[in-house]
């Protein structure tokens, strides 16, 4: 029996790393979707039965209306396919919760925080979810399966040997499956018959490398699966020394961008003003999140410390400053920068 395997979609997450560029935050927003949706038609195509969604569908606390409309008109599209779903900590079965105040598709399962199973010819499906947004208790203890001769599948989100918050779950408890399908750790982990396939696709620049979902082969002895990326543009920090550059638009010589998501970080001895690096880099393909400033200007601060002038005066002090507190040294340099303009 075929399978698809997908978790921590996340769908309406504020997106925090891309606040500076509501345009981009719209677009990505749109990606997810479509990403979920190109999921659903290959489901079809490929005559999947099951799809298992661990958890972090969504985010409650902002989850729009038309999300959740795409959502169930999506999955209206495979009736044929049994769509299961256990709740995560961003999206619990709580009583406001759009599992409860929509009319969901006649396939769809949504497990509550009790231990339930599904049962077909070959397949016992075991699942639970989240009811509020934490869940300390160890569902697993002393839990077995009702039938070892048969395919068994656990599918749940929560922390594999980790915090207990957010369903800490056992390892040995775990073996008595054949397929474990969870959710809540965005990096894909594929350990043998205990898999996440991690974020459905990056949020953020602390999500790097590929995303997407699991699909594979439901058989007694013979578990199979893969997995596939689902992500066409990715999240990508570069850090760029820009001490050689003189002129504002070398800097589109040194970046070779495609058509991901972009920080970029400039390091270095800065020669040229900051406004004319960003307008460039703001010009050039690429989706460019943000610009950060960690470049210094080409200043000898011992020399200028010895004038007998205020900014002499003014520099020295900085310094006295840097030797007491290092920690705070790059804020205290910018200080100096800014003040550097006026003085």
């Amino acid at each position: 029996m075929k399978f698809i395997h997908i978790a921590d979609l996340h769908l309406d997450t504020p997106l925090v790393a891309l606040k500076n560029n509501r345009e981009l935050v719209k677009k990505r927003r749109m990606e997810q979707k479509k990403a979920f949706k190109d999921v659903i038609l290959l489901a079809k195509e490929e005559n999947v039965d099951f799809i298992f969604i661990a958890g972090d569908f969504f985010e409650q606390k902002f989850v729009e209306k038309n999300t959740i409309e795409y959502i169930i008109k999506t999955i209206e599209l495979i009736p044929n396919i049994k769509v299961f779903i256990a709740p995560g900590n961003h999206d619990p079965l709580i009583k406001n919760s759009p599992y409860k105040t929509y009319k969901w598709p006649g396939n769809v399962i949504i497990f509550d925080e009790n231990i339930s199973k599904i049962s077909f010819e070959f397949v016992d499906i075991y699942g639970f979810g989240f009811e509020d947004y934490e869940m300390s208790s160890n569902k697993l203890e002393g839990f077995r399966v009702e039938n070892p001769d048969k395919v068994n599948v656990l599918f749940t989100h929560g922390t594999l040997c980790g915090n207990s918050k957010y369903n800490d779950i056992n390892y040995n408890d775990l073996k008595q499956f054949d397929y474990v399908a969870l959710g809540h750790i965005h990096a894909k982990k594929l350990d043998d018959n205990v898999v996440y396939p991690g974020a459905f696709m990056a949020c953020g620049f602390d999500e790097p490398g590929e995303h997407g979902f699991v699909i594979g082969n439901l058989e007694k002895g013979n578990i199979s699966y893969e997995f596939r990326n689902i992500e066409e543009r990715h999240f990508e920090t570069i850090e760029l020394d820009i001490s050689e550059i003189r002129s504002a638009n070398e800097i589109a010589e040194l970046l070779k961008l495609k058509n991901d998501i972009y920080r970029i970080k400039l390091t270095g001895i800065r020669n040229v003003e900051f406004r004319e690096l960003k307008d460039v880099i703001a010009s050039l393909d690429g989706l460019i999140c943000n610009v950060i400033d960690n470049t210094h200007l080409p200043y000898n601060l011992e020399e200028i410390a010895s004038m007998k002038n205020l900014k002499g005066i003014f520099t020295k002090k900085m310094l006295e400053v840097i030797n007491d507190m290092p920690e705070n040294e790059e804020e205290i340099m910018k200080a100096i920068e800014i003040t550097y303009s006026f003085l």
